[in-house]
């Protein structure tokens, strides 16, 4: 459904497709490094990968840690930020090197999060953590998916959510510029992967579990909500732009190779 938003993407034609190598089966996160790169992250590995769309081959890797269960990639100037389903983040500087030592910094997320989406606002210059599951830390209760920032300054996580996306905010949207009839009971949003669109900074977050792709405005309003084909994209778990607009979304492999799909802004 669109009646705020002209969206400049057709979801169903990317313009570009690239088989990524086995090694990137279970491809998590993704960021974009100008001029044609793109770094990624798996979710076990502990090392992150930069494939050049041009060349359509991995260029370079870098170990950053051990291997354990990561979701989400920023770079931020030359800096890489990597996110952990538990809501730690690594950093460190991006290198030719082929190993690394990355700072830790834990937060109060935690497992029952299941953080996995990991943006940047480069207005407010602060991170952004999208959680998949629990969106409460300490005592908070809340009913919908949480979305926090991180200051990469401070290092320091907000203490409540920044805003909260469930139910409720979908079916208030849907209701006040319903064009379809739809079962509340089946609404599905646990997002997977959150970017900044770099021309307008509206936010567009990823829900691979319902296969939706959301537009929202810094502060959490639904703009816009559009279905994704489980045809085009078995499992979106990535999503960047390039400076220009052009949108990416990686999606995992389900047993075979992962890929990236490139969506030409119109």
């Amino acid at each position: 459904m669109d009646q705020h938003l002209d969206i400049k993407y057709d979801l169903k034609r990317p313009t570009e497709k690239h088989f990524l190598p086995y090694v990137l089966e279970e491809i998590s996160g993704l960021t974009f490094r100008p001029p044609s790169q793109l770094l990624a992250v798996d979710d076990e590995s502990g090392k992150i990968f930069e494939y050049h769309l041009k060349k359509r081959e991995i260029v370079h890797s870098i170990e950053f840690y051990k291997s354990d269960d990561y979701e989400g990639i920023e770079l931020v100037s030359n800096d890489i930020y990597v996110l952990k389903h538990d809501g730690d983040i690594f950093h460190f500087p991006y290198g030719s090197g082929k190993q690394t030592r990355s700072n830790k910094h834990e937060t109060a997320l935690h497992n029952d999060n299941d953080t996995e989406g990991l943006g940047y606002d480069p207005i407010k210059k602060m991170l952004l953590i999208a959680c998949k599951e629990e969106g409460h830390i300490g005592d908070q209760k809340i009913q919908g998916r949480g979305f926090y920032s991180f200051h990469p300054e401070k290092k320091k996580l907000s203490e409540k959510p920044i805003f909260i996306i469930g139910p409720n905010e979908l079916e208030e949207f849907w209701e006040k510029h319903k064009d379809f009839d739809y079962d509340k009971e089946r609404i599905k949003f646990k997002p997977s992967a959150i970017a900044t669109h770099p021309l307008t900074g509206h936010y567009y977050i990823l829900s691979s579990v319902g296969k939706m792709l959301l537009v929202t405005t810094d502060e959490g309003t639904i703009l816009g909500t559009y279905p994704i084909s489980p045809r085009v994209l078995g499992q979106p778990e990535g999503i960047c732009f390039s400076s220009e607009g052009d949108m990416y979304i990686s999606s995992e492999g389900e047993g075979d190779r992962g890929y990236i799909l490139k969506f030409e802004m119109r």
